[in-house]
């Protein structure tokens, strides 16, 4: 069936059923819907009032194309716009401008050279896109790839999310990584069944350049944030690499390493195995084997670890259990519980309890010093309170 330009072609029954191939030329418009083996059109757009139902393949040159029903196609390729009222369901869709599709979307893939926003659910496997992106329900994908940004409504991404500008996620999502150049917001929600529980967003690598935000909880094994990261629920996961700040309105519980170079700030308990923290590390009580501080530690139920380092002009609110303890110069800490303790030139302490305890010169020391072997302490260290030796140290 040929059709030319600025022709109306009238469906009898609501519909145009074409054995074969239609190609257009220039504008044209189908008053109803649109059945045929294949669609070809050039040099301008093609507007479908009703549904439009193709065996094979659409292809549009240099126009665009009007949807006012669904769509249906093994494969569709269209170079400037594509708008769908209703579903579009396909294998490979391709478009070299716009596509906004009002109802759900099913295809194998999708290439979108400008923007694509589709108004309820998407299931394809992956989605290539050079603009922005933005699906309003669930996505269950395999891959999302966007150049600037991409907004999602939760769902399931088995692969990868690379995304060079702002990512966000307005439902829970589970991915497998998450690239992102710029700033990052997802959000979770509650679910009722019989019991109270909240869902979480679960990813395993997420790689920042700039903010990260969640609503909600966050599983992960490893999160890598240049900027900040703020996270309103729980945190679990691997190991968390910072280069700013952390916060976390939860708990965060990590199998492995926490490194921050700014500030991080846990409203409840923190786990892991091992603690770097530049700048001022704050939670209600801490957890770990090795944990080491630049600037201050405050916590209120305290600190119990393996070893346990206070950098120079550090200070530490809260108290301190370790096996070893190493306060730097002029550091200031309250007190001190372990079985090998070093104070540095110049730090103050409150109260020090150790099996072995080294007090460098310039020491102050404010409160009881208890110790079971040995204390080596410099003859000008300061004590308000005489240190005294015992057969065993007090119970924690």
């Amino acid at each position: 069936m040929d059709v030319e330009r600025d022709a109306v072609v009238t469906a009898q029954d609501k519909v145009v059923a074409v054995d074969g191939r239609v190609e257009t030329q220039g504008d044209v418009t189908f008053e109803g819907s649109l059945t045929a083996l294949e669609v070809s059109g050039v040099n301008g757009d093609l507007d479908i009032r009703g549904d439009l139902t193709i065996k094979d393949n659409i292809r549009l040159s240099d126009g665009s194309l009007h949807v006012s029903g669904s769509l249906s196609a093994r494969d569709v390729d269209v170079d400037r716009h594509l708008e769908v009222s209703g579903n579009l369901k396909a294998e490979e869709l391709e478009v070299g401008s716009r596509a906004e599709i009002h109802g759900s979307f099913k295809a194998e893939s999708v290439e979108v050279g400008g923007s694509l926003e589709i108004h309820e659910s998407a299931d394809v496997a992956e989605v290539d896109v050079g603009g922005s992106v933005r699906i309003a329900k669930n996505v269950n994908c395999k891959s999302i790839d966007v150049g600037g940004s991409a907004v999602v409504g939760g769902g399931k991404v088995t692969d990868q999310i690379d995304v060079g500008g702002t990512f966000e996620s307005t439902g829970p999502l589970e991915f497998n990584e998450l690239d992102v150049g710029g700033s990052v917001d997802l959000k979770g929600d509650c679910h009722i069944v019989d019991c109270f529980c909240v869902k979480a967003t679960l990813g395993k690598r997420i790689d920042v350049g700039g903010i990260l935000r969640v609503t909600g909880n966050l599983k992960f094994e490893n999160l890598d944030v240049g900027g900040k990261v703020d996270i309103d629920g729980n945190g679990e996961g691997e190991d968390i690499d910072i280069g700013g700040v952390l916060r976390v309105d939860g708990n965060l519980n990590l199998a492995g390493s926490l490194e921050v170079g700014g500030k991080c700030n846990v409203n409840q308990s923190l786990v892991a195995k091992r603690i770097e923290v530049g700048g001022s590390l704050e939670a209600q009580e801490i957890k770990v084997e090795d944990v080491e501080v630049g600037g201050s530690l405050v916590t209120v139920k305290g600190v119990r670890a393996e070893s346990i380092t206070i950098g120079d002009r550090g200070r530490a609110r809260g108290p301190l259990f370790a096996s070893n303890i190493r306060v730097g110069e002029k550091a200031d800490v309250d007190a001190l519980y372990g079985k090998s303790i070093v104070m540095e030139e110049r730090s103050k302490a409150g109260v020090v309890r150790g099996e072995t305890v080294r007090i460098e010169p310039g020491c102050r020391v404010l409160g009881e010093v208890l110790y079971s072997d040995s204390l080596d302490a410099d003859e000008d260290v300061a004590f308000t309170v005489k240190p005294k030796k015992v057969d065993s140290l007090p119970p924690i």
